[in-house]
């Protein structure tokens, strides 16, 4: 990254640095670009280089997120555990746990879900775990979503809490759901009265 990029950058922190503050102090819809860039100490032609609006800092931060996340998995030996992965995934965004109950408060965490799903579809096979399903695309696509929507949707609950389980428990509950569903399947849903007698 260069000069230019870093201040470039360095932009688009403060932006976001801004819009985390007023996101505390008033609604999402009532939240201007004006008045991020005035909370910034930036101009509001400096927000447009980088961003479309609200929606697109919103997803920077998820991107580059996102990225960290990568960065802290690909530093892991592989392939990775069950476990380790897990543990990995929920200590990352327990670290941002602040920012994340901002954004849970204001129902905008659904944008990382979007990112992450799509990327997690396209880099499938970079992934050689034994747990990981191998199967056609349509396969791949269903049980990425599946997978990605589960695991959002939990930390979505999790961090919302002012004393959230540690990483731990968590993941004891969540593999033991696992194991249960996997006993079984058709004795499951025929339990539920999902499939016919």
């Amino acid at each position: 990254m260069n000069g230019k990029q870093r201040i470039a950058e360095q932009s688009r922190q403060w932006f976001w640095d801004a819009f985390l503050e007023l996101l505390q102090e008033k609604d999402y819809q009532k939240i201007t670009i004006a008045e991020i860039a005035q909370r910034a100490d930036l101009d509001r032609r400096t927000f447009y280089r980088s961003f479309h609006g609200k929606e697109g800092l919103i997803k920077w931060y998820f991107q580059k997120m996102l990225d960290q996340y990568h960065d802290a998995l690909y530093q892991q030996a592989q392939p990775l555990s069950l476990q380790t992965g897990l543990t990995l995934f929920l200590n990352f965004w327990l670290e941002r746990r602040r920012t994340i109950q901002i954004l849970i408060q204001n129902k905008l965490t659904f944008y990382f879900l979007e990112i992450w799903t799509k990327e997690a579809i396209e880099n499938y096979h970079l992934f050689t775990e034994s747990w990981r399903t191998s199967g056609s695309a349509i396969e791949i696509t269903y049980i990425e979503t599946f997978i990605t929507g589960g695991l959002w949707e939990i930390i979505n609950v999790w961090l919302a809490k002012d004393h959230p389980e540690s990483p731990k428990e968590i993941i004891k509950i969540f593999t033991k759901t696992l194991q249960q569903l996997a006993l079984s399947p058709d004795e499951t849903l025929k339990k539920h009265g999902t499939l016919g007698d």
